[in-house]
């Protein structure tokens, strides 16, 4: 049988009363009056009209690829991809694609991270004052943006996640006393050269990628003139639903403005390597160290940071070397959390936050405090703060395809079918690996079990100094590698399997080095199986569940742009809408042109729906964009002068941004008050234009000893000279 003919076969069903009596349609429908002549069932119209498609032809085919297909390629083309990385491109977009609620999310964050940055040095000085490229302003921007580029990469495993790794990075972006050794340059000096290679090195393109975002809003505008200029029309109500479907896209690229990555992401990590090292080998040295220590020696937290840079320095070694290793900014990785989190909130809360607008007034104490802050954690703890930018991604794709879903279920024949129930199918897919993502994150923080696993760190810290620094092949700590008994025994089983396979082989070949190619493989396999038993509960969600379905999600999102384009749901299946409970019929006068007055009110829904919460997004990334320029811009002159403009819009703004300050200290009470987060941990800085900082008494009476330490000093029975 051939591709059916609606058209032919409504006008048999409708002219034949025998049909009519035998499938007509008498269940309940909606919106569309009940009319058993003209109605027929799903089982009536497969036997009537065929199990087969009936496809589009090429001129509205076409039509869709230049509308929609071209647009969403051109959006997709503009993806912060990564040059000569053929593989690494292709997970990322089974990543971006197969689960945009949890990409989505994790760029949400470091936009989120990004942006403190921002804040933090526009804070550092009274609001009428752009100090010049020599001052510590400019050094200390210089360093809120290394700590925003080296957040995009991964951190050597394990050792990572110490205190004391934490307590060197800071060292490295924020203090000057430090002198690096068989150097000529001051560490500040380091930090000013490395910033500005950071800054040569990012990647351009963000015209192009405005130019891509407004192709896909133009394609949408002509796609609601074309629907609505045809109301009813079925090609075009199913067209623009796809059409709202994916329009989470073009603010997840438009999101790479903001996050973006750096031309040669290899030739960056070394560099970031290379300055890390350069930090390791100066606290290494006795005497560089023991200078370091003494320009703290008039600070009142001097005995205190003396300590912690020695038990800084006694980790240096384990530290130093290949400190990143690899690239994972735009959501590329999963679990990444990065350097900067830890570093913001802890000074936020121990210094920045108390003094507000000019924190950076007394640059040497400012210093102090943000090198030895309170390392209370280091790089390894889960932070329910992050539910606000998981929030945010799940309303912005969980937004735009509801409108999709609207527009398309409420088209005739009304009901849950192919199209609705692809979208529905591909939006809960994603929440679900969203869910398992944070369960498992939070479920597998070593932070469920500190004791335990601080010890395994200093063990295995030991385990590196005494074997030359060479990491161990395969390491599991606790937090991250659950209990896997039957697992372990299932690996076991299969080894010993592949052993005997492969040995049986290896002997049954004749073969001059027989013994040396069995031994060779049998310690290959052994190895694999080693490194399979050692993997972490994270590693193995990763191969066994989030990539695969990401991979199908990914898929089945082509599946529902390629069926819609070239007519793949024109079959009884989905014209009957017979998924769910309503439906499960189809009329041969409303399948093609439905002409219900309600079909125009649930258009107008659908549409605005996904437009607004699109614009919102949209919005959202180019304030931020613009609001954070200065701290990524490369000339001076240029920064200083947008900083000011952002003063003056923040300020114009702020009567805007109050009620969302005051709902989350709000917040921040209620959890101190329930006890779910510590006192000090509900600092946070908020934008104002003066300063308000009032120092305690406890506060006031140290600084007045400070400085009492630091007054001219006469003998009693000495005259003062002429």
């Amino acid at each position: 049988m051939g591709n059916p003919n609606f058209t032919r076969c409504g006008e048999t069903y409708m002219s034949d009363r025998y049909l009519i009596a035998r499938y007509n349609y008498t269940g309940k429908t909606t919106i569309l009056p009940n009319n058993p002549a003209t109605q027929i069932t799903y089982d009536g119209c497969v036997e009537l009209c065929g199990p087969g498609n009936a496809y589009y032809p090429w001129a509205e085919t076409s039509a869709t690829i230049t509308t929609w297909v071209l647009p969403i390629m051109g959006t997709l083309l503009q993806a912060p991809f990564e040059s000569n990385a053929f593989w690494r491109t292709v997970k990322a977009i089974n990543r971006w694609i197969g689960s945009p609620i949890s990409s989505l999310a994790s760029i949400l964050w470091d936009i989120e991270i990004s942006g403190r940055c921002a804040l933090y040095v526009d804070m550092s000085v009274p609001y009428n004052e752009t100090p010049d490229v020599d001052s510590e302003f400019a050094s200390m921007r210089d360093s809120f943006y290394i700590l925003m580029n080296l957040n995009q990469y991964k951190m050597k495993p394990v050792i990572s996640m110490t205190r004391e790794a934490e307590g060197l990075l800071r060292i490295a972006l924020f203090s000057t006393s430090l002198q690096p050794i068989s150097r000529k340059k001051s560490l500040s000096q380091i930090r000013y050269r490395l910033a500005q290679e950071l800054r040569s090195n990012r990647r351009r393109g963000v015209v192009p990628i405005f130019i891509s975002t407004l192709w896909f809003v133009f394609a949408l505008g002509i796609s609601v003139e074309a629907a609505f200029g045809d109301v009813g029309s079925n090609l075009q109500a199913h067209t623009l639903a796809m059409g709202l479907f994916i329009s989470w896209l073009p603010i997840l690229i438009l999101c790479s403005i903001l996050d973006r990555n750096p031309v040669a992401s290899d030739d960056i990590q070394r560099k970031l390597n290379k300055f890390v090292d350069v930090v390791c080998d100066s606290l290494l040295d006795v005497e560089t160290r023991h200078d370091f220590i003494t320009s703290f020696r008039d600070m009142p937290e001097a005995q205190r940071m003396a300590y912690w840079v020695d038990k800084v320095a006694a980790k240096a070694s384990v530290i130093k070397g290949d400190y990143f290793c690899g690239f994972s900014g735009q959501a590329r990785t999963r679990f990444h959390y990065g350097a900067a989190y830890a570093i913001l909130t802890d000074i936020e809360k121990t210094y920045i936050a108390e003094r507000g607008r000019g924190w950076l007034s007394n640059a040497r104490e400012a210093r102090a405090a943000l090198v030895l802050g309170q390392v209370d954690r280091g790089f390894t703890w889960f932070d329910g703060r992050q539910l606000w930018q998981v929030g945010a991604a799940i309303f912005l794709v969980g937004g735009t395809s509801a409108g999709a879903f609207i527009l398309s279920y409420n088209t005739p024949t009304v009901g849950l079918g192919c199209r609705t129930g692809g979208y529905m199918i591909f939006f809960v897919i994603a929440l679900v690996l969203m869910v398992t993502e944070i369960l498992t994150w939070w479920l597998t923080s070593p932070l469920r079990k500190q004791d335990l696993f601080h010890t395994h760190l200093e063990t295995y810290s030991q385990r590196l100094e005494q074997n030359g620094q060479q990491r161990p092949k395969h390491t599991s700590f606790p937090g991250l590698a659950a209990s896997k008994c039957v697992l372990s025994y299932l690996l076991s089983t299969i080894e010993e399997v592949v052993l005997s396979a492969a040995t049986v082989a290896i002997r049954l070949i004749p073969s001059k080095r027989k013994k040396c190619k069995l031994e060779k493989v049998q310690l290959q396999i052994r190895d694999h199986f080693a490194t399979l038993q050692n993997l972490t509960t994270r590693s193995w969600f990763q191969r066994a569940f989030f990539t695969p379905l990401e991979c199908f999600n990914m898929i089945w999102a082509c599946y529902l742009i390629f069926a819609q384009t070239v007519g793949a749901f024109n079959n009884c299946a989905c014209m009957t809408s017979s998924w769910g409970s309503i439906g499960g019929y189809l009329d041969f006068t409303q399948f093609n042109v439905a002409d219900s007055p309600l079909v125009v009110k649930y258009w107008i829904q659908g549409t605005v729906i996904t437009c607004v919460i699109m614009s919102l997004g949209m919005s959202y990334i180019v304030l931020e964009w613009l609001i954070q320029a200065h701290l990524s811009t490369e000339d001076y002159k240029d920064a200083m002068a947008g900083l000011r403009r952002v003063r003056r819009f923040r300020r114009a703004t702020h009567w805007v941004r109050y009620p969302s300050s005051l709902l989350v200290h709000a917040i921040n009470n209620i959890m101190s008050a329930c006890r779910l987060r510590h006192s000090s941990e509900s600092k946070v800085l908020v934008w104002t234009k003066e300063s308000h900082y009032q120092p305690t008494v406890g506060q006031s009476v140290m600084q007045l000893a400070h400085n009492a330490q630091h007054l001219p000093f006469h003998r009693m029975n000495e005259r003062p000279r002429n």
